[in-house]
């Protein structure tokens, strides 16, 4: 400072101007640097952009993954779970159908008692009691008695063993009914064996 100041006032005009260029010029390489460091952090940060971007869309390709595997796994269950309910009421009702069949004997056997003459009123009464109560049961179970004589002959429902002449009932129609049928909905448990009218 006391060197400048001992100058004379030349020397000083000459000295500032250079002085002047001297911080121009540093002032210029500074904002080079900022300018090429700024440079550089865009160019980071647009590599780091797509870098986050090519992340983000692996990402999304393992999420759509998971959830078509989810949503897979989800159509099985509900799939199984409809199969199983379906194969559950299946064999209900196969094991109602055999406990039927199997008990359909007795049935026939007490409706010959019922049909068979008999001089002991009580006695009767007592099969008669038997018999609805046994009805009662299957009835309970969907158990449904097939209607046969007067109604046209149906394959699905009766078997035919014989055909006859008959004046009351039109060709085709069954006349009579030799073994009571039953049906549990729309499943045969026991055709009705029939005799046809000719």
């Amino acid at each position: 400072m006391n060197d400048m100041e001992n100058m004379p006032q030349e020397e000083l005009q000459q000295e500032v101007p250079a002085a002047e260029e001297t911080a121009e010029t540093v002032a210029e390489e500074t904002t080079g640097k900022k300018k090429k460091e700024k440079k550089v952090d865009i160019k980071k940060t647009l590599e780091n952009l797509l870098s986050t971007e090519k992340k983000l869309e692996e990402v999304q390709t393992e999420l759509d993954s998971t959830k078509d595997a989810f949503q897979r796994t989800l159509a099985e269950y509900d799939n199984y779970r409809k199969r199983t309910a379906k194969e559950k009421t299946e064999n209900f009702n196969l094991g109602k159908i055999q406990a039927v069949t199997a008990l359909l004997p007795v049935l026939d056997t007490l409706e010959f008692a019922l049909n068979a003459p008999c001089q002991d009123e009580s006695y009767k009464k007592g099969i008669e009691m038997v018999m609805t109560q046994a009805m009662n049961a299957f009835n309970s179970m969907g158990v449904e008695k097939i209607e046969a004589v007067g109604t046209e002959f149906n394959p699905n429902f009766h078997a035919a063993v014989m055909q006859e002449e008959s004046e009351e009932f039109e060709s085709g129609f069954v006349t009579k009914e030799l073994q009571k049928g039953y049906k549990m909905g729309d499943k045969v448990i026991r055709p009705s064996t029939v005799a046809v009218a000719q």
